[in-house]
């Protein structure tokens, strides 16, 4: 079975995807499956291909408007490669015409994995742009798909209400944990950790009115929301940390590779207060890190009070407030076990092993004609 995945960014400007696509193109390449990654070649790339541990990747120029990422030589490269199957990572840019354009021609499956972006709150943004894309193309890209994929329950009834009844698997993300090296957790920064992209999305606005409510309640500890800035929301947060008077707050560069995984380790909490999120790979970075994890409504992550590995709160100031006083307040030995009950959990259900098994099922499915 040979597969493409169509991307757009495969830099760290791409984030959390991009994550995704390194982590699951390796581990089926591994695996023996034939995989091969197409994307965009920007700045960040050049630094960036050096750490790329995924399937063999291509990128190509990119011309006009960065969110359209149009790449006029990716539609041969697609031609030349022949594949069985086209795995198409995430919507709205000119991929999405690629794929459709192959689908078309060939016959042969498409797979869409809309990476939280058919999520109401995400389909909020720049709607304008969509509507226009929707009529070029993306609403043919749709037509044409075999079936979709989510990495949550939360993800596949996104997909379901954006579409009615089709075909989703729902196949989680997958962690590695081969280079995490572990400090005891009283070595540990009395510091709450939040890493991702610097968008209103992301709820970090509420984290530091939460904050605000609780800094003068836990003495010793620090706030720190670091990630990459693509529209410049990292000044709106700075300005706002100003206004709020916080003294133990910052905003810091964006993390990756090692040094993310360095300092989710050190922190005893982490937090994740997003209005939606499709998945959210940190979480299971921090889970394996033995770090718990204070989660919103907006992710998928109800399961963290169960395992007894952290919390699940509505994504507003009050809510996050009072589940940051109880963590921070907890005896060091209760928020350690907690960060034990994490790291167990997410080794055994999110290992890629387990994982490759899913999206080989899937794909299977897909070449069958199967739902």
């Amino acid at each position: 079975m040979r597969v493409a995945f169509l991307a757009g960014h495969l830099s760290r400007r791409a984030s959390g995807v991009r994550q995704t696509i390194e982590g699951l193109s390796g581990a089926l390449a591994t695996r023996g499956m034939e995989i091969k990654v197409f994307g965009i070649r920007d700045a960040a790339w050049t630094q960036d291909a050096a750490q790329w541990k995924g399937a063999t990747a291509e990128v190509f120029d990119r011309f006009g408007p960065a969110n359209f990422g149009f790449m006029p030589k990716l539609g041969r490269a697609l031609h030349t490669y022949d594949p069985d199957i086209v795995h198409l990572h995430g919507i709205w840019m000119y991929s999405s015409a690629v794929a459709a354009g192959w689908a078309e021609r060939t016959g042969r499956p498409l797979a869409i994995s809309p990476h939280g972006m058919l999520a109401p709150a995400a389909l909020s943004y720049s709607w304008g742009r969509k509507r226009i894309v929707r009529a070029l193309f993306q609403d043919r890209c749709f037509a044409l798909a075999s079936g979709y994929h989510a990495t949550a329950e939360a993800e596949a009834a996104n997909i379901r209400a954006y579409f009615g009844e089709v075909p989703v698997a729902v196949v989680p993300n997958g962690v590695d944990d081969s280079s995490v090296t572990l400090p005891a957790f009283s070595e540990r920064r009395k510091r709450v950790l939040a890493i991702g992209r610097l968008h209103p999305v992301k709820g970090y606005d509420r984290l530091l009115r939460a904050w605000a409510l609780v800094e003068g309640d836990v003495p010793g500890w620090t706030l720190e929301i670091a990630g990459p800035v693509p529209d410049g929301h990292g000044a709106i947060l700075r300005t706002l940390i100003k206004e709020l008077g916080l003294s133990r707050a910052t905003i810091g560069e964006a993390k990756f590779g090692t040094e993310r995984d360095a300092s989710i380790a050190d922190a005893r909490l982490f937090a994740l207060p997003s209005l939606t999120e499709n998945f959210a790979l940190t979480v299971t970075e921090a889970l394996v890190c033995a770090t718990p994890v204070l989660a919103s409504t907006g992710t998928p992550w109800s399961a963290l009070p169960e395992q007894n590995c952290g919390w699940w709160v509505l994504p507003e100031p009050k809510a996050l407030a009072e589940a940051l006083c109880v963590a921070l307040t907890l005896p060091e030995d209760q928020l350690a076990a907690m960060g034990v009950n994490g790291r167990r959990w997410a080794r055994e259900t999110f290992c890629w092993d387990r994982i490759t098994l899913k999206m080989t099922g899937f794909y299977d499915a897909l070449l069958r004609g199967a739902s």
